[in-house]
Order: structure tokens, then sequence, then C-alpha cells
């Protein structure tokens, strides 16, 4: 093959490999003589790094999921068409680490590979019933669980359980200090949305429709339990108000002018589908921050620390004070008015003794 000019692509790299040789050659260096450690201190340094981590995420997991659990169990009527029976444990499947992950996170989680219990939420089914953090998982109602492959034999196992209807207890075989306990728990009703800790430094939460998503980013922002709550109920209330299934809705009627347009020859770019989804996004967000006043109150949390919260967020991202048309979002300036506007009308109830939901249209 040749170059438009007859240049071959041997003679091109050529060319370039001098040209990197001389830069090597003339480029500024530093002039210190920089002490240096050896590979096996980077490699231990690196594994104790690793491991101190996963304690830490582990620790803030099982501290966010206590306070989902608050939200999943004490405001049940506001989800009454997405809800689950739950029993309150984290786990964590060790058969499906990556063979050089193995040797060290067995530091935090043993050397068992299957399911090991990560976390139990206090004064849950499974905290009542005696399951402990590092218990592991040998069966699930009779089933097995393998050492390879843990996690679809034990997600298969539990299905049935977890479903609203079913009035199934849950049997676990553990093994704790090398001892067997069959344990039996009776799982409660909770609204079905796991609370998910990402590891991202991103200020950032969101919802799918299934379940809501926090960033280590904004728990570290989060100054106390009660600003952790306020952003799992604003995710909460997307979720328990079908806000993605409408926005998916919306998208669909507006793939439907890119369908059209494709036939005739041009190409939008899916942006009829883009803009439709768009729709109602700042209502959306509004009907979220309104909703999940309620999920606080309903368990037992002061809406009133709410609008503190708004107003750091403020800072934090001064862009977003001022109104912008096009935006996804209201400005912090009305959420936080309007949040003001919910406090007082929740207080209105709780005075008056009111059934504590939304006002619906």
């Amino acid at each position: 093959m040749k170059h438009p000019k007859g240049t071959t692509l041997s003679s091109i790299w050529n060319l370039i490999t001098l040209i990197l040789l001389l830069v090597s050659l003339v480029a500024c260096a530093p002039t210190s003589q920089v002490a240096r450690s050896t590979s096996k201190e980077v490699s231990e340094e690196r594994n104790w790094q690793l491991i101190e981590a996963e304690k830490v995420y582990l620790k803030r997991n099982a501290h966010l999921q206590a306070l989902a659990w608050k939200l999943r169990t004490q405001s049940l009527k506001l989800c009454p068409d997405h809800q689950s029976r739950a029993i309150g444990m984290g786990y964590k499947d060790t058969s499906s680490l990556k063979p050089a992950d193995k040797e060290v996170y067995s530091k935090v989680y043993g050397s068992h590979l299957g399911i090991i219990v990560s976390h139990v939420v206090p004064d849950s089914p499974a905290h009542i019933s005696g399951l402990q953090k590092g218990d592991i998982i040998l069966s699930v109602n009779g089933q097995d669980i393998p050492e390879k492959k843990a996690i679809k034999v034990f997600d298969k196992a539990y299905v049935d359980v977890a479903k609203f209807d079913s009035n199934m207890n849950v049997q676990l075989g553990v093994m704790r200090s090398n001892e067997q306990i069959e344990l039996e728990i009776e799982p409660v009703n909770t609204c079905s949305f796991p609370a998910v800790l990402l590891k991202d430094d991103i200020l950032n939460a969101s919802a799918d429709g299934d379940s809501v998503y926090i960033t280590t980013g904004m728990y570290r922002f989060a100054e106390t339990d009660e600003e952790l709550l306020t952003v799992l109920a604003h995710e909460f209330a997307h979720n328990s108000e079908g806000h993605i299934q409408k926005q998916t809705g919306n998208f669909l009627l507006g793939s439907i002018l890119d369908i059209i347009a494709a036939g005739y020859g041009v190409d939008t770019q899916s942006v009829f589908g883009k803009m439709t989804a768009g729709l109602y996004s700042q209502d959306f967000e509004r009907e979220a921050d309104y909703v999940g006043m309620y999920y606080l109150v309903n368990s037992g949390i002061d809406t009133s620390i709410v609008k503190s919260f708004w107003r750091r967020m403020a800072i934090e991202h001064p862009d977003g004070i001022q109104e912008h048309y096009n935006g996804s979002h209201p400005s912090t300036a009305e959420r936080w008015t309007n949040l003001s506007a919910a406090h007082e009308e929740i207080q209105s109830k709780l005075l008056n003794e009111s059934e504590l939901l939304p006002e619906r249209k």
C-alpha cells in the first residue's frame, strides 16, 4: 500500500521512530536521583490499599443499607405497586472474583468461595434471627450453594421467597467459625428498591425504575443520616412514580417520527426521540422532590432538614441556581422554595392528624 505521495508506510514509521528518539534525547527531564521502591514493595502496598478501601466501602454500604431499609419498610403506602419481601442482609459472591483478586480479598471476606454475608441490617428479620456478618451461606431452602457460579444458584433459590405474594420463610444453612447453623427467617414486605452504593467520586444519585444508586461522592457529601435519607427518598419517588417508564414511553413516541423520517431517507439521529424523552423532565424532578418529602415524614424524619441540604447542593453546583429553560432539573432556588411549601403542607397534615400522602390531581 502506497502513501498518496509515494512514501511507504514503513518509511513513515521509521521517521516517527527517529523523531521519538530525538525527543527522548533532548526533552527536559527531572534532575533528582529519586528514591525508588522495589516492585514487591509496590505490590504489597497496592494490596493493602485495595483491602482497606474494600473495608471502608463495606462499612459505608452497610450504613446506607440500614438507612434505605427505614424508607423501604416504613413507607409502604407510597409504593403500593412496587413491593417485595426481604430479610435485610447483603452478600458478596466471592466465587466471581478474578483469580488475581481472590487472595487479596480473602483478607476481607475469608478464603471460602461462594456467598458471604457482607452486612446485616439492624433490627431486620435477618438480624433478629441471628444471621451475622461473615457467615457463609451453604444452602437456601434446601438448595446447596456451590463454590463455583454461586450467585446463579443463590438467586434462583431466593427469587420465589422474595415475591410479594409468597408466604415462604427463608431457611438458611450457614457456616460460622467451622460450625454449621440452621436459621429460619421470616421476610417482611418492603418497597422493592434496592440501594446500590457506586464506587464513584462524582456527586450524583439516580434511579432506573427498579433500584436507586448513590455514588460514594454523594455519600461523603451528605453530612448527616437525614441528608442521605433525603437523597434516597428523592430517588425512591422517581421509581414509585414511574418516571423512568414514562420517559421511555415519551422517547418511543418521538421515535415514531424518527422512523417515518428514515422512510423518506432522512437520518434524524433519533432527535425526535431524544426531544420527547425530555418532556416533563423538570416536572418529574419536582414530583420526586415532593413525594420524597412524604417518604421522609412516613419514616419519622423531620422534613425541615431538607432545605439546608439543598442550599448546600446549590453552593456545590452554582450553575444550577439560575433557571435554565432546556435544563433537565428546576433551578435549586425553585427547588428550595418548593420543598419549603411541601414542608408546610406536611406540618399542616401532622397538626390536623391527616393522612400523610401526597396530594394528587
